[in-house]
């Protein structure tokens, strides 16, 4: 549940407590009211039935079945109800009418009125004429009419208090979201800055205390942006000097080491043929030396194949491509690799796009050989035709292994291959779902012109 929300229910919840015990007070004094008046009418009627009736000589003379007191004449009496009952118990006449009361309360109001008030208690004034009993006039209290009046004062003040009951939700409403609105602006910054966006900045807040918010966050990301800036620059300098190192050792490796190694090749290849005639005990030790030389001759091919590039220059991005594919499958023999790559040798490519590509290439598959776990691997590698005779090199590289989550910790692989990308602003897609694989797609944007042939 949002803050607004919540602020808005503790409102309304105030209000609606208000309302209950403002209602309850209103009812409460009504109470004593409606009691005081009806006790004030009953001692009012049943004075002017002693003094005014019951000693006129006219009454002398009453009869069972006559109406000598003209109930009827107080029907618009209120408070009260005067009934007369015959010795027998008959009513014989009263001052109620079936015509409803006009602005009556409704009966659920009237009962939930009897029910909280104290119980009515009837008067009684016995008719007795020359010693002979008549009958009974029968008070009995007759709120309606208060009762009324309380439900149009309750009426009315419930109107009058659910327009403010509105009213003031709309200006709870509109003052939250007026002032609640920059959070808005706040979740979406942040959001922004997970997402990488290092350019994101909090507008000008116009609340105090999130006015220092916003400008605190703006300063932590300007020096998040210069660091990473900085890791960025570091990172593609660390590349590019370690592609002159792999160089430099290639060379040393193919210019010492080889030559040495072929050199000893070469004495182990004379020395065999003279084991063969004059020392034949030493031949088993020939052999072994010229088969250790053989073998690390094809390690260190196999080394400067991996440091050096020349092989770009030598075949071309497409079979170079192929070749590495080629020799990784036949290490990897229990993943099932497919590949299709077109990439034309009419477009001549600089060198930072091709050795970029070629880097990714290796670290992806290193990646799937080391993690994945994977039975199978597919890869297209294909030259893509953009708008303005602009070109671009999308590699797609699948494997069915084990995955990952995305937002997970990336490794030393995964960071290498986006500062490469970054290097040569290219882009890099990664979708992966757990036990399901991952897949890699790279575009490396070019400006290369088509070589003349």
């Amino acid at each position: 549940m949002s803050l607004k929300q919540r602020l808005t229910i503790i409102i309304n919840f105030l209000l609606l407590l208000i309302l209950i015990v403002s209602v309850s007070l209103t009812i409460q004094e009504a109470k004593k009211n409606v009691r005081a008046e009806i006790a004030s009418s009953e001692k009012l009627t049943l004075y002017l039935f002693e003094i005014g009736v019951l000693k006129n000589p006219k009454y002398q003379t009453i009869e069972n079945e006559f109406k000598p007191f003209n109930l009827q004449s107080l029907i618009h009496m209120r408070h009260i109800k005067i009934e007369f009952f015959n010795i027998q118990g008959k009513l014989l006449d009263s001052n109620t009418s079936e015509i409803k009361i006009m602005n009556q309360a409704p009966d659920w109001f009237v009962n939930v009125m009897s029910r909280i008030s104290e119980p009515w208690e009837l008067k009684r004034l016995p008719i007795v004429i020359l010693g002979d009993h008549k009958g009974d006039i029968v008070i009995s209290p007759d709120p309606s009419y208060e009762y009324g009046e309380i439900w149009n004062q309750v009426e009315g003040a419930l109107y009058l208090i659910g327009f403010f009951f509105v009213l003031i939700n709309v200006l709870v409403i509109w003052i939250l979201s007026n002032a609640l609105s920059p959070i808005q602006n706040i979740l979406y910054a942040l959001n922004q800055l997970e997402e990488g966006n290092l350019k994101v900045r909090m507008p000008n807040l116009k609340t105090i205390e999130l006015k220092s918010i916003g400008q605190k966050f703006n300063r932590m990301v300007k020096v998040l942006e210069e660091s990473v800036s900085k890791n960025h620059l570091l990172s593609q300098q660390l590349i590019t000097l370690q592609e002159s190192e792999r160089k430099k050792l290639a060379r040393d490796l193919h210019d010492e080491f080889g030559q040495s190694l072929t050199a000893i090749h070469a004495d182990a290849a004379a020395l065999k043929v003279l084991a063969q005639k004059e020392y034949p005990k030493i031949k088993p030790s020939v052999n072994a030396i010229s088969d250790i030389s053989k073998y690390l001759m094809e390690l260190v091919s196999g080394m400067l194949g991996r440091l050096k590039l020349g092989v770009l220059d030598d075949l071309g991005l497409e079979e170079a491509f192929k070749e590495y594919i080629g020799a990784w499958a036949l290490r990897n023999k229990s993943i099932d690799v497919q590949y299709k790559i077109n990439i034309p040798q009419s477009f001549k490519i600089n060198e930072s796009i091709s050795v970029a590509s070629y880097r990714l290439l290796q670290e992806a598959l290193t990646n799937t050989q080391r993690h994945a776990h994977a039975s199978k691997v597919s890869i297209m590698i294909h030259l893509k035709k953009l708008a303005d005779h602009k070109h671009s090199i999308d590699m797609v590289i699948k494997d069915n292994g084990r995955g990952f989550k995305v937002r997970h910790k990336d490794g030393f692989g995964l960071i290498g291959m986006k500062e490469r990308i970054r290097l040569v602003k290219g882009n890099l897609v990664i979708k992966s779902t757990l036990r399901k694989g991952v897949t890699l797609h790279v575009k490396l944007p070019i400006s290369s012109k088509k070589a003349i042939s």
